[in-house]
C-alpha cells in the first residue's frame, strides 16, 4: 500500500519537526494508544488493561526502531506491523532477563529524549503529544467504519437472542464471545437490566436478571480504534419509557447535529444542556458525562464547560447522553463529505427515530420491543 508508506513517513517527519522544534534529540513512545497511532493499528500491549506497552517506538533524526525484548519480537513483525512498514523501521531486540536501558544506552546516553510516560529519566510530554491521535487519516476513517459496522451486526444479532431471565454476566459473556469472534477486543461491555439502569449509570454487569428491559453498552477496539455504541431491548412494551428514550435520542441528536469542524467541544457541550432542559429534564446531564471526542481511546476529551478544542475534519467523536433508565450512543465521523454514524448504518434493521435538524437527518436506534415473557 503506497498511501500507507507515505502516510507513515508523513507521521515519522511529524515527529522529528515536533522534537527539534522543542530542541531534543529523539522521542520514545510507550503507551498503546500511542504505538497504535504510530503504527496504524499494531499493539504493543499483552493484556487488555495495560496502558504501556510491551514494545517501544524510538525516533531520531536518522531512523525508527522497535525496542522489544525476544519473547515479542517476531509477534509484533510477523502479526502486528502492516508488510509495507517493515522496510521503515528497525528492530532493537534484546533477552527478556535484560533491561531495556542496556539496549537504549547507546541512542540516549547524553541526549535530551522526550518520552510518552518519563521512563529511563526522558522528558514527559505526553500531554502534548496526544492531540497528534485525534485527526483520522482516510485509511483510519476507512477502518473505522469497517469496525463500527461489524459492531452495528453484533448487537443488533445479538440483543434479538436475549431473554429477560438471563443474568447480566451472561449477557456480557455473549457480547465478549461475539466480539473476540470477529478479532474485535471488547474492552468495555456494560449490561444494564431493569433495575441496574435505575441505579447505576456505570452499571458493571451483575449475577442478577435483566427483568423487563435491558441495554448493552461496548467500547470495541480493533487496529487501536475504539467504538461505543448502546443497543436496548425491551421485553414488554411500555410506552413511558418509548417516550423517554426518544427524549434521550432528542438529546443525542442535538449533540451530533452541532459536532461540525470549526466548532469547540465546549459549545456542543451547552447545546446539550439545553436539549435536557427542552425535553424537561434540566438536571439529568449531571448525573453522567456526555462524551466527546473519540479515537484511540474510547474518550479523548470528554466535552464539558471548559474544553475549547476546535473539532476537524477526521475527528471521530461518540456521545452518550442518557436519562435515568436509558440510554443514546454511536460513534460518528467528521470527513469531507459530512458528518457519517459510523456505527448505526442506512440499512440497518434496528428501529429508529428520525429527527430532521441543523440541515441534517440524524437516525438513532429506537428501542427494540421483543416480546417475551417476563418471569
Amino acid at each position: 500500500m503506497i498511501m500507507l508508506k507515505a502516510l507513515f513517513r508523513e507521521r515519522v517527519q511529524l515527529i522529528r519537526d515536533f522534537v527539534k522544534k522543542r530542541g531534543f534529540d529523539g522521542l520514545l513512545l510507550s503507551r498503546c494508544d500511542n504505538f497504535s497511532w504510530f503504527t496504524f493499528g499494531a499493539r504493543n500491549h499483552i493484556t487488555l488493561n495495560t496502558e504501556v506497552g510491551v514494545a517501544h517506538i524510538f525516533v531520531n533524526n536518522e531512523s525508527v526502531y522497535i525496542f522489544t525484548d525476544n519473547i515479542e519480537r517476531k509477534r509484533i513483525e510477523k502479526e502486528e506491523l502492516c508488510e509495507d512498514l517493515l522496510s521503515e523501521i528497525d528492530f532493537g531486540e534484546y533477552i527478556w532477563s535484560k533491561n531495556m536501558m542496556d539496549v537504549l544506552k547507546p541512542f540516549i546516553t547524553g541526549k535530551k529524549i522526550i518520552s510518552d510516560t518519563g521512563m529511563l529519566e526522558t522528558t514527559n510530554l505526553g500531554d502534548e503529544i496526544k492531540p497528534f491521535r485525534f485527526v483520522m487519516s482516510t485509511i483510519e476513517l476507512e477502518q473505522y467504519t469497517d469496525l463500527g459496522r461489524i459492531c452495528d451486526e453484533v448487537l443488533n444479532r445479538k440483543m434479538k437472542e436475549l431473554r429477560p431471565d438471563m443474568t447480566e454476566l451472561e449477557v456480557q459473556g455473549i457480547i465478549y464471545n461475539a466480539l473476540a469472534k470477529e478479532n474485535i477486543e471488547p474492552i468495555f461491555v456494560m449490561v444494564s437490566g431493569e433495575e441496574s439502569a435505575k441505579l447505576y449509570r456505570h452499571n458493571l454487569p451483575r449475577n442478577v436478571r435483566l427483568g423487563k428491559k435491558v441495554f448493552v453498552s461496548i467500547c470495541a477496539r480493533k487496529k487501536g480504534l475504539v467504538v461505543s455504541m448502546t443497543r436496548s431491548v425491551l421485553f414488554e412494551k411500555d410506552q413511558s419509557l418509548l417516550d423517554q428514550h426518544k427524549q434521550n435520542c432528542y438529546v443525542d441528536a442535538i449533540a451530533i447535529s452541532n459536532s461540525k469542524p470549526g466548532v469547540k467541544l465546549n459549545y456542543v457541550f451547552e447545546k446539550i444542556k439545553e436539549a435536557y432542559a427542552e425535553v424537561g429534564r434540566p438536571y439529568e446531564w449531571m448525573l453522567h458525562h456526555q462524551g466527546g471526542l473519540a479515537g484511540y481511546k474510547a474518550r479523548e476529551i470528554i466535552a464539558n464547560e471548559s474544553t475549547i478544542y476546535e473539532l476537524k475534519v477526521g475527528n471521530v467523536l461518540a456521545w452518550n447522553p442518557t436519562i435515568t433508565g436509558t440510554k443514546s450512543e454511536d460513534t460518528i465521523a467528521l470527513t469531507n463529505e459530512g458528518m457519517k454514524i459510523i456505527s448505526y448504518f442506512e440499512n440497518s434493521d434496528w428501529p429508529c427515530v428520525e429527527f430532521k435538524m441543523n440541515g441534517l437527518s440524524i437516525k438513532r436506534p429506537d428501542l427494540l420491543v421483543v416480546s417475551k415473557k417476563v418471569i
